[in-house]
């Protein structure tokens, strides 16, 4: 009896160390640690709208970075984009309709990128079309302009070249490189539909390798 119950506990003890095992490598993942920042987010968020204060704090420390470079790269104006930053904070406590189907900062970052071409209705010195010539329709088979040029190019030079796009093209193009941001994601923050998403940041990579040229910075 004896003999046919050690090997069953030694299999045992070797399956929960395997398991241990690759639960610490899971751990170290990116995608868990993002997993788990984003929970750590929803759960600050919900103590805030029950008057935690402290919770609000480490939420808008948390999030306010990425929702500053968003704003920035989409307005070219880093006083501009603090103020939309505010806004965007407000509106989400004010508004309190998050409904957790995505990332917290996902969210914002939707609210941050309307709140940003609000912004430049009002001023009416940027256009937010989206509409494309044919020219550009082009294929752009393994194209990721941002991160093969920011191998060779200052960010300060990516960003110069996208200013020089519209505003929809720069948030397509800012909140795919830089913010890990889903087709759906973006068509969501932008607001239209998924297909035309797609389309908008095809165009959006295009005309930023064109201008990157047309500067000089190739």
């Amino acid at each position: 009896m004896t003999k046919c119950i050690e090997p069953l506990k030694t299999t045992s003890q070797l399956g929960l160390f395997t398991l241990s095992y690759m639960l610490q490598e899971f751990k170290s993942h990116p995608l868990w640690v993002k997993m788990m920042a984003h929970q750590s987010d929803a759960t600050c968020f919900s103590k805030a709208l029950e008057g935690d204060t402290k919770a609000a704090h480490q939420l808008i420390t948390n999030l306010s970075p990425k929702a500053h470079a968003l704003a920035w790269r989409i307005l070219g104006d880093s006083a501009e984009a603090e103020d939309i930053v505010q806004g965007a904070f407000i509106k989400l406590f004010e508004t309190k309709q998050y409904d957790g189907k995505s990332a917290l900062s996902t969210y914002l970052h939707t609210i941050v990128t309307r709140l940003c071409f609000d912004k430049l209705r009002a001023n009416g010195s940027h256009k937010l079309d989206y509409g494309f010539e044919s020219d550009e329709l082009m294929s752009d088979n393994a194209l990721n302009p941002i991160e093969s040029l920011e191998k060779k190019q200052s960010d300060s030079n990516v960003q110069h070249a996208m200013l020089f796009l519209n505003a929809r093209q720069r948030a397509a193009l800012a909140l795919w490189a830089y913010h890990d941001a889903s087709i759906p994601e973006i068509a969501k923050a932008t607001g239209i539909e998924v297909n035309a998403a797609h389309q908008l940041l095809h165009r959006a990579k295009i005309n930023l390798r064109k201008k990157m040229e047309e500067l000089g910075y190739d």
